[in-house]
């Protein structure tokens, strides 16, 4: 990328982030105390993550997993809050706080998804060029994750599948492509569920971007 793209994405990155935390600032705020309601005692979830060039940062999530520290709940509240993190994760809407990290500039609005650092070693062993995804700052969302990888690894084909576009975003990145990348993230939650579901069989057909890039990986 040159220096003017670079500047360009920098630029949209900062306009775009700040404008998205105003507008969405009600709705952050009826999460935030809806999950409160639903039993979490710090409704933000802080978390090591790996970004540009093997740079640790802090990423801000909506926390969607329970654990010991929750409060607890009758067997009602307990599928309410069941439902809601549900929702989040499959919307996307949990990661509406990353706002803030691509306003500190550890992020982009548009990169490769940040792993935790348990998870940045163990695929940095098992994929060779893996280190390659941390020349550009990780983003929000990707082109990995709208080619229908995103969420957990199951296997070592989604691995590889999700570092191939990873690596194919970072050669073809430019201000178009990534609010081309933005536009059709829109459209993720309407088919996330679907994606999670074909992602769980072995058997189905990869991507097309692990077709054209698996010498890559």
């Amino acid at each position: 990328m040159s220096d003017h793209n670079r500047s360009v994405k920098r630029t949209c990155d900062i306009l775009f982030a700040g404008i998205g935390l105003l507008v969405l600032f009600p709705v952050l705020m009826i999460i935030a105390v809806l999950l409160f309601g639903s039993g979490f005692h710090n409704p933000l979830f802080l978390q090591k993550r790996v970004g540009l060039e093997g740079r640790i940062f802090v990423i801000f999530k909506f926390r969607t997993l329970r654990d010991r520290t929750c409060r607890p709940l009758s067997a009602c509240g307990l599928r309410f809050a069941e439902t809601l993190s549900s929702i989040l994760r499959i919307t996307g809407l949990d990661e509406l706080p990353q706002f803030i990290n691509v306003l500190r500039g550890d992020m982009s609005l548009v990169g490769p998804r940040p792993h935790s650092l348990a998870d940045h070693h163990r695929f940095a062993q098992r994929i060779p060029d893996y280190a390659a995804r941390l020349a550009i700052k990780p983003g929000m969302t990707g082109w990995a994750q709208i080619q229908g990888w995103r969420g957990p690894v199951f296997s070592d084909d989604h691995l590889q599948a999700r570092i191939a576009c990873d690596l194919e975003y970072i050669r073809r990145q430019t201000p178009l492509f990534d609010c081309a990348i933005l536009i059709r993230t829109i459209a993720l939650p309407f088919r996330t569920q679907a994606r999670y579901r074909a992602q769980r069989q072995p058997h189905r057909a990869l991507k097309p971007c692990l077709d054209r890039d698996r010498r890559l990986v």
